[in-house]
């Protein structure tokens, strides 16, 4: 007797009742067997610290990750525990909120719009497919970070070697370190130093994470060193908190205490550099940086359109009374209720804190240092600045929706075997002893 599963013809496979053609079926088992997939991600995501540009990035990830993931995937069954997290809703809801509200508010065109919308799906591939090889068999995170280190380390020293130029060593001590257009992905301080901020957090939680081999801790350790430097040059004072608090949580959930005195190792590195430069005043001087000026005048704001918020064709910029000129809310919350009113900020803070417990939960089942030390740094940097809106393929998407989705990832159970279904049980092809005497 056949399986309903199968199907003995020779002109498809078919799962669920549903045929699938042959080419499909072995199209997905080369796929898999080869982790393109897997590959073309990481190849992504280290392509976003090495380019000067991101559309070699992007181009990969839409027109190879997607279509390469959704071919190894059939049939995608195995994407409902995803679709139907609270995380993948929040998300889901958040980056669609967003423009939905905006179409409420003035000054806001339809062409916007589509834009955000189009980034909004493209957000929702990324959070999908990164919680997918999170979950999968082995430890995905660990893996990417292999690579993502040496990729940022490498940037890094493009970085500061493209900036200091001519510069005296008590120059570029004196000196925010910023990005170089034509060389470097990004430019602005703070937006460097937490792109490298997260890669830093990310290698030394892959040290503490398990025990690895020689060469891979000598590689992340220096790597996370160089980083780790990297964001104190840029004296961004959000990005290095972020990056020692995504080390600390990482030491905290460490494996064993040769990792919690790695991690230790490197936050007194950088604690040595600050305090035998004049790094550490200058980090110093700035105070909040007028964070407690500009967070009263944007509830202000906020409470004068509470519902929706004014969309994405609102400038946010304001001129506070000491002529200071801001361009956003330095808050990811209030810069949301900004956007889109209380439901995008309510969507947000559910999406935060299922993230933080499904990354505690990974933790517990798993052992996954990595999704929680990265949600731990991304929380730090979000609530001191930037603004979370759908975005095309950047450092957003590095800082904020890889570790949400790989905290997503790591509270799943393992992804079984994509199209398993359609391989023959045993005793679907074979018959057993009792059916082959009675047809004897």
């Amino acid at each position: 007797m056949t399986s309903p599963m199968v199907s003995s013809s020779t002109g498809g496979f078919t799962v669920r009742g549903r045929r699938l053609p042959a080419a499909i079926r072995h199209s997905s088992e080369v796929l898999n067997s080869h982790s393109v997939a897997q590959r073309l991600y990481i190849l992504v995501v280290c392509l976003a610290y090495l380019m000067h540009n991101i559309w070699l990035a992007r181009t990969v990830f839409l027109f190879g990750v997607i279509p390469v993931y959704l071919v190894a995937r059939v049939p995608f069954a195995s994407f409902k525990p995803i679709l139907k997290s609270n995380v993948f809703v929040a998300a889901a809801a958040f980056v669609l909120l967003i423009p939905a509200t905006s179409l409420l508010a003035d000054g806001t065109s339809v062409p916007l719009v589509v834009k955000h919308v189009r980034y909004a799906i493209y957000v929702i591939a990324f959070v999908v497919i990164t919680a997918d090889l999170t979950r999968g068999p082995g430890n995905f995170p660990r893996l990417l970070m292999l690579f993502i280190a040496p990729a940022a380390a490498i940037g890094a020293f493009i970085d500061i070697g493209a900036f200091a130029g001519e510069l005296s060593w008590d120059e570029i001590l004196a000196t925010r370190l910023e990005g170089v257009p034509g060389i470097t992905m990004y430019f602005n301080s703070n937006v460097v130093g937490v792109t490298y901020a997260a890669a830093s957090v990310g290698a030394a939680a892959a040290l503490v994470s398990t025990k690895l081999a020689r060469w891979q801790f000598a590689l992340l350790f220096v790597s996370a060193i160089v980083l780790l430097f990297t964001v104190v040059l840029t004296q961004s004072r959000g990005s290095l908190v972020a990056a020692l608090v995504g080390i600390g949580a990482g030491a905290m959930l460490a494996a064993g205490w040769r990792q919690r005195i790695a991690a230790v190792v490197l936050v007194a590195l950088v604690s040595a550099v600050l305090a035998a430069t004049p790094l550490l005043g200058a980090v110093l001087e700035r105070g909040d940086s007028l964070r407690l000026m500009l967070w009263p005048v944007y509830l202000q704001m906020a409470s004068a359109k509470p519902w929706f918020g004014y969309g994405l064709g609102f400038d946010p910029r304001i001129t506070l009374p000491n002529g200071e000129v801001v361009m956003n809310a330095h808050n990811v919350v209030l810069c949301a209720m900004i956007r889109g009113g209380v439901l995008a900020a309510a969507a947000l803070v559910v999406l935060i804190v299922s993230a933080v417990l499904r990354g505690w939960r990974g933790w517990r089942r798993r052992r996954m240092v990595i999704p929680l030390a990265l949600m731990c740094a991304s929380l730090f940097a979000t609530s001191v600045d930037y603004e979370i809106v759908p975005t095309d393929l950047g450092f957003l998407w590095i800082v904020f929706w890889l570790p949400v989705a790989m905290c997503l990832g790591a509270s799943l159970d393992e992804t079984p075997q994509p199209i398993a279904a359609d391989r023959p049980r045993a005793d679907a092809v074979r018959p057993n002893a009792a059916t082959a005497a009675g047809e004897s």
